[in-house]
């Protein structure tokens, strides 16, 4: 009985008393840098496709496929197009042309085409930023470009029956 006499005699003393506690602070920062960023889908871009058409075709042939692209809110870009595989003259948009898919036909074997920007066909979708390329701003989703084609008078090009084929390169500059 005296111990616990003496236990509760020192637990009241403490209670009494009151232990004085003391606390500081600080304070810290949680960071995160996130740089801009822009993707252009390869996956969900959908080919110019012309379908098939007669060789004497003179009215214009169109037709549309898009690209999908996706930057960082609030930054700036613009999505270039190259000339294709098969410009007759390098690097010149204005000069594009599909070219026949069986190699041993080498006479009538081009077709010429082009790619525009707009729907009306009259802004040429080139790789010259600040001149010809889509102008846009990132909005952290994806935005979906359509990329309207046109083949001038199919017959003046007078092809060789077959299929015809281009490959064209679009870029992201951010």
């Amino acid at each position: 009985m005296r111990h616990l006499l003496s236990n509760t005699l020192a637990v009241a003393l403490l209670a009494a008393c009151g232990i004085a506690q003391a606390a500081d602070t600080t304070t810290f920062n949680v960071k995160l840098v996130v740089t801009k960023s822009c993707t252009i889908t390869a996956a969900a871009a959908t080919d110019v496709d012309f379908g098939t058409q007669a060789s004497t075709v003179t009215a214009n042939v169109d037709n549309a496929g898009s690209l999908t692209v996706r930057c960082t809110p609030l930054t700036p870009y613009a999505i270039a197009l190259n000339a294709g595989a098969n410009a007759a003259t390098a690097g010149d948009v204005t000069t594009r042309r599909m070219k026949h898919t069986d190699a041993t036909v080498t006479t009538n074997n081009y077709v010429g085409y082009q790619l525009y920007a707009d729907l009306s066909r009259t802004t040429v979708w080139g790789g010259t930023t600040g001149t010809n390329t889509l102008a846009s701003t990132g909005l952290g989703i994806n935005q979906v470009y359509p990329v309207y084609g046109r083949i001038n008078n199919l017959a003046a090009n007078n092809p060789a029956p077959g299929s015809y084929q281009d490959t064209v390169t679009a870029t992201i500059i951010y």
